[in-house]
This record gives C-alpha cells, sequence and structure tokens, in this order.
C-alpha cells in the first residue's frame, strides 16, 4: 500500500521535523510514495535502539531499502536529475544528506 510506512517517527527534534516535512512534500509532488515495504522514516533515538552505527547525530534517518525513495537517496538507481533536485531541495532548506549505506542515509542540517 502506497505511503503505508510513511509516518513520521516519534521524538524528532524541530529540525527532524522540518526536514521530514520537506521531504515528504518532494516525496508527494513526485508520486513517490511506495515505501517498498519497509519503515521509511526513523528519529535518531530509534535508530541507536536498533543498534545502528551511522546516522546518530543526524536529524533524521531515511532508509530506503527497495521503496521508491531509493530514486532520490542512492544514485545507483540512475535518476541522477531527481537526486539533485531533491539535493538541492534540501540544500536550500539548511540540510544536506548523507549516504550512509546504499539503503539509508542521514538528514543533517547544513
Amino acid at each position: 500500500m502506497k505511503g503505508a510506512d510513511l509516518d513520521r517517527p516519534e521524538g524528532l527534534s524541530a529540525d527532524g521535523n522540518r526536514a521530514y516535512d520537506i521531504i515528504m512534500a518532494f516525496l508527494q509532488s513526485h508520486d513517490m510514495t511506495d515505501p517498498g515495504g519497509c519503515k521509511t522514516f526513523y528519529s535518531p533515538s530509534e535508530w541507536k535502539d536498533r543498534g545502528e552505527s551511522y546516522g546518530l547525530e543526524s536529524e533524521l534517518v531515511v532508509v530506503h531499502d527497495g521503496g521508491e525513495v531509493a530514486g532520490i537517496c542512492n544514485l545507483d538507481y540512475g535518476n541522477y536529475g531527481l537526486h539533485d533536485e531533491f539535493q538541492d531541495t534540501l540544500n536550500a532548506a539548511g540540510f544536506y544528506m548523507e549516504a550512509c549505506t546504499c539503503w539509508y542515509s542521514a538528514i543533517y542540517r547544513a
């Protein structure tokens, strides 16, 4: 089901909530709301509780393993223009994305 696992995680900072809103608006404007069966967004504290190593000091963690979100986060999907547009959108709002692995990224305040 489209959008089923795109919920806002609990415990985000004000910047984390803002980053979530920016990303969701971008995804919705490009009709890219299929998470591919996995939970897409995590707060840094949720991520730490999972035992993950990277992105723990970020504002928001974005899992894009198999979902449409991968097209804007992972260059291996070949959506270079859309990836750049997403990066520009984040940068204009004072954020940047770091690719942590090929299946998740972290959003930081610039």
